[in-house]
């Protein structure tokens, strides 16, 4: 008869903890993680990723100076944040924000003139062309929300 009292606790113990899994798995399936952006990382990355006739002419610096400058224009359209800050709410500049891979490269194009840079900006195109692909990659971006 003890063994019959086992048996029963052991099944109620794994319905309950099978129910309480599934129910946290439904709720967690529709949140997004957080992405996390390490500038050195991603200046790796996009470095690596340039083609030969671009990355035969620009440094690593030259790539962290675009990306800062795409991220700088992220800021201004307020879709950046601070690590651990949510994205939205009343900081947001306008109710659509589209933040497009042609407005960034036209930023970054603007910012390498106005500095006086010595970057083609082809160059500079191709650079944040290859950054928005990173950010994508690491899920920090996506496509426009309808």
């Amino acid at each position: 008869m003890i063994w019959l009292a086992v048996a029963v606790g052991t099944l109620l113990v794994a319905a309950v903890a099978v129910f309480a899994v599934g129910r946290v798995s439904a709720e967690l399936e529709g949140t997004v993680a957080p992405a996390l952006l390490e500038i050195a990382d991603a200046v790796e990355a996009v470095g690596d990723s340039l083609p030969f006739e671009v990355s035969a002419v620009v440094s690593h610096e030259d790539v962290d100076t675009v990306i800062r400058w795409v991220l700088a224009w992220f800021e201004q359209l307020g879709l950046s944040s601070d690590f651990g800050e949510e994205l939205g709410g009343d900081w947001v500049l306008e109710d659509r924000v589209v933040a497009d891979e042609v407005g960034a490269a036209d930023f970054a194009v603007r910012q390498a003139v106005a500095s006086g840079s010595s970057l083609d900006p082809v160059h500079v195109t191709v650079i944040v062309d290859s950054f928005i692909t990173y950010l994508r990659d690491i899920g920090a971006v996506g496509d426009e929300v309808l």
